[in-house]
C-alpha cells in the first residue's frame, strides 16, 4: 500500500471521527437543551404550585381572621346583652324593694294612728244619707247599661247584615270579573286568530283558498262581535248598584258607587 492510500485512509478516518464528534456534539446540545427546558418547566410548575399554595394560605388566613373578628363581635354583643339584662333586673328588683318598703311604712303609720269614735258616727250618717242617692245612681247606671247593650246589639246586627250584603256583592262581582276576564282572553285569542287569517289571505294565491280564508274571517268577525256584546252586557249588569250621595272632602265632590267596574 502506497503512502497516498495511507494518507487517504487517515484523512477518511479523521473525517469520520470529526463527523462522529459533530453528531455527538449535536446530540449533546439537544440533550442539554431538553434538560434545560425540562428544568425550566419543572421550575415554573414548582413556582406555580408555591404561588397557589401561598394564595390558598392567604385566603385561609383572611377567612380565619374574619371569622375570629365576627366571633369577637358576637361575644361582645352577647356580653352587652347579658349586662343590660342583669342591669335591668337589678333596677327592677331595687324598685320592687323600694315600693315594698314604702308600703310597709304606710301600713305601720296607719296602724299607729287610731281613728276617733266620732268618725264612725259621721261615717254612718254619711252612709245612710248616700244610700238613697246611691240607689238612684245605681238604677240610672243599670238603665244606661241596658240601653248601651241594646244599642250595641242593634249595631252588631246592622253590621252583620251590612257585612253579609257586602260579601254577597263581592262574590257576585268576583264572579262577574272572572267571566269578563274569560271573555277578554277569548277576545284576544280571536283577534290573534284573525291576524293569522289576514296573513294567510295576503299569502294565498289560489281562489278557493282565499274564499275559505274569507269565510273563516267572516265567522271569526261574528264571534268577535258576539264576544264584545257579551262583555258589554256583563259590564252593564255589574253597574246596576245604587249610587250613594256625593260627599265633599277638601273642596272636591266625590261620588261613591258600589260599581267596581266604574271606569272600565
Amino acid at each position: 500500500m502506497s503512502n497516498t492510500e495511507n494518507s487517504a485512509l487517515i484523512a477518511l478516518s479523521e473525517l469520520k471521527n470529526l463527523e462522529a464528534n459533530r453528531v455527538a456534539d449535536i446530540e449533546s446540545a439537544k440533550q442539554a437543551k431538553a434538560d434545560s427546558e425540562r428544568r425550566a418547566r419543572e421550575e415554573a410548575e414548582r413556582r406555580a404550585r408555591e404561588e397557589a399554595t401561598r394564595i390558598a394560605k392567604d385566603e385561609a388566613d383572611r377567612l380565619a381572621k374574619l371569622a375570629a373578628e365576627q366571633e369577637a363581635r358576637d361575644r361582645e354583643e352577647r356580653l352587652r346583652l347579658q349586662e343590660a339584662d342583669l342591669r335591668a333586673r337589678a333596677e327592677q328588683e331595687a324598685r320592687l324593694k323600694e315600693e315594698q318598703m314604702r308600703l310597709d311604712a304606710q301600713v305601720k303609720l296607719a296602724e299607729k294612728k287610731a281613728k276617733p269614735v266620732w268618725l264612725y258616727a259621721i261615717l254612718g250618717v254619711l252612709v245612710i244619707g248616700l244610700a238613697g242617692g246611691g240607689y238612684w245612681a245605681y238604677n240610672n247606671a243599670q238603665e244606661q247599661a241596658e240601653q248601651d247593650r241594646l244599642d250595641k246589639e242593634a249595631a252588631a246586627v246592622a253590621k252583620a247584615v251590612q257585612e253579609k250584603k257586602e260579601a254577597e256583592q263581592k262574590a257576585t262581582m268576583d264572579k262577574l270579573m272572572a267571566e269578563l276576564k274569560g271573555l277578554k282572553d277569548e277576545q284576544d285569542r280571536l283577534e290573534s286568530k284573525r291576524k293569522e287569517l289576514e296573513d294567510q289571505l295576503n299569502a294565498a294565491t289560489d281562489g278557493a283558498e282565499r274564499q275559505r280564508i274569507l269565510d273563516a274571517q267572516a265567522d271569526l268577525d261574528k264571534k268577535i262581535a258576539d264576544n264584545k256584546k257579551k262583555q258589554g252586557s256583563k259590564k252593564t249588569s255589574g253597574s246596576g248598584g245604587d249610587d250613594k250621595p256625593a260627599k265633599s272632602k277638601g273642596g272636591v265632590s266625590v261620588t261613591k258607587t258600589d260599581d267596581p267596574l266604574d271606569g272600565l
